[in-house]
């Protein structure tokens, strides 16, 4: 017991020792921190709980008027109790054609099916979100929007960066490696505005995609300014921030493991879901977090190929604080920004502290 004892008061004045020796070189960070995001937060989330001054600015005024406006229905909002219904019915189908394929995937990976319910459910909910944002118009509805929309860019990026990386991981010669990240890295090397332009002259009414359509028989077909046309872009700018953490983590994988899975009868499905996929995961968790965050602040996408009908939270904030004037409204919507951001981190990996991300 006294050995225990001496034990942990040895390793606790240790840490303190190691502490003391950190701190200076730990000091120019945390004051870099301090001075470019502590305190500029504390005086968003300060400004959000004044009033709004004609012109710019705030008077020194407290009011909850900018939360409540927040959560206000909006005037030009054609919802009500049958929309909620509907979005209801919408999420209740959903969940309910997505229940076959989950269970029955469950099932088959010798899963609980509790875990294919719950999956199913969350897609329902999803659904129902898209929906009842799609009719409200106000500050909730755009919030619930840029979530929906950046979860559903992470699904499909996902989807796409998984094979891709396992593709060029797999190579044998270091050229063709090589060569391959460097074509996922070169979009890098163009400005994203001329990325989202690029993308709004392919799906433009004239553009070379409506062409082929007209060349094959077919009407020409609407693609900018709608929900697919901001997701596509979504897709298309935050893809190489999952292919490569996804290949990084790939490049670890021990094949030893999955093909003594397979010698031991499993199945494919079941070697990617219990092998494969557990060894990818902290790449995997990197990837959600970086696309997630990016798409769910992206203002290019939605103001160039979404024409100002499908707003997001950051063009909520230059509306606010360019043409609106109303700094506390923006800032409050700011605040609520970085609730939601930072929940989604804490989900993501905050309760995974003892895994390498890395």
């Amino acid at each position: 017991m006294m050995a225990a004892r001496a034990a942990r008061a040895a390793s606790g004045g240790s840490g303190t020792a190691l502490r003391r020796s950190a701190a200076p070189l730990l000091a120019p960070g945390l004051l870099w921190i301090s001075v470019v995001y502590v305190i500029p937060g504390a005086l968003i989330l300060v400004y959000s709980f004044l009033t709004p001054k004609l012109g710019g600015g705030v008077v020194w005024q407290a009011t909850l008027d900018s939360w409540e406006e927040i959560v206000a229905r909006g005037r030009r909002s054609d919802a009500g109790w049958g929309t909620v219904g509907a979005a209801a019915l919408r999420g209740i189908a959903t969940a309910a054609v997505a229940a076959v394929p989950t269970v029955a995937a469950a099932r088959y990976l010798g899963r609980r099916i509790s875990r294919g319910l719950g999956f199913a459910a969350l897609l329902g909910a999803l659904a129902a979100v898209n929906h009842l944002a799609s009719a409200y118009n106000n500050y909730t509805a755009v919030f619930a929007r840029s979530v929906v929309w950046s979860l559903w860019a992470t699904v499909v990026c996902i989807c796409l960066a998984l094979p891709l990386a396992v593709f060029i991981s797999s190579r044998s010669s270091p050229v063709t490696k090589n060569a391959l990240l460097i074509a996922v890295m070169v979009s890098f090397w163009t400005s994203m505005l001329v990325r989202t332009y690029a993308i709004r002259f392919l799906l433009a009414n004239t553009g070379p995609l409506n062409n082929l359509i007209e060349a094959l028989g077919l009407d020409r077909v609407v693609f900018l300014n709608t929900r697919f046309a901001v997701i596509l872009g979504l897709v298309y700018t935050a893809l190489p921030f999952m292919i490569l953490p996804l290949y990084a983590a790939t490049e670890r994988v021990e094949r030893a493991q999955m093909e003594a899975a397979r010698d031991l009868g499993a199945r494919p499905p079941q070697v990617f879901a219990d092998v494969f996929v557990p060894m990818v995961r902290p790449g995997l968790t990197v990837g959600v977090v970086m696309v997630f965050v990016l798409s769910v602040s992206q203002y290019l996408v939605p103001t160039l190929l979404g024409g100002g009908k499908t707003n997001m939270i950051a063009n909520l904030l230059e509306l606010q604080f360019g043409e609106a004037f109303n700094w506390p409204l923006g800032a409050a919507v700011a605040a609520l920004f970085s609730v939601v951001t930072f929940a989604g981190l804490y989900l993501t990996v905050g309760r995974r502290d003892q895994e390498e991300l890395l």
